[in-house]
């Protein structure tokens, strides 16, 4: 008897899941599975890496362990690649190196953004109004957040550039 009592409740509960599952935002599925998943895959990840390190295996436990933490939100160092990776030229391209060597003298130099490179970073172009300013902003601080993936470095040149463009418009 109680074990029909149980795979009723069971039933039923996976009936309840399937009608909300149906009637939800696609969106917000996808949102929640994918950190259901990230979640999931660094616990795994850093369950298999503790086994292998118990069993001597510390040579591929480690990476794995990384990978796992990683996947669970934890990511010192991938702020200073992501840093180290935006401020480097890009190789065989001359004119993006004369480009970046001029900005960077220009900004380091005062040791502030220039507004030319303010406007670059929103990807607008002089002139634009303080809506438009707004819009890039949101646009690019939605994908460039820390939350979701970016850095802080990128984040706060965003910040940065909006900063002085709505100060000069304003």
């Amino acid at each position: 008897m109680p074990t029909l009592l149980i795979g009723l409740l069971a039933l039923a509960l996976t009936w309840w899941l399937v009608k909300s599952f149906a009637r939800s935002d696609p969106r917000y599925l996808t949102m929640i599975l994918a950190k259901v998943g990230r979640t999931a895959g660094g616990v795994l990840t850093l369950a298999f890496a503790a086994v292998l390190l118990v069993r001597g295996e510390i040579i591929i436990a480690l990476p794995l362990a990384v990978i796992g933490l990683g996947l669970l939100g934890w990511r010192p160092a991938s702020d200073l690649v992501a840093a180290y990776l935006d401020r480097r030229p890009a190789a065989g391209n001359p004119t993006a190196d004369d480009a970046a060597t001029a900005r960077g003298a220009a900004s380091t130099a005062s040791g502030r953004m220039t507004e030319q490179e303010a406007w670059q970073i929103l990807g607008l172009e002089p002139g634009a109004s303080a809506e438009e300013i707004a819009r890039a902003h949101r646009g690019l601080i939605k994908r460039l957040h820390p939350d979701q993936g970016g850095s802080t470095y990128l984040a706060a040149r965003v910040n940065e550039a909006k900063d002085m463009l709505l100060r000069r418009s304003g």
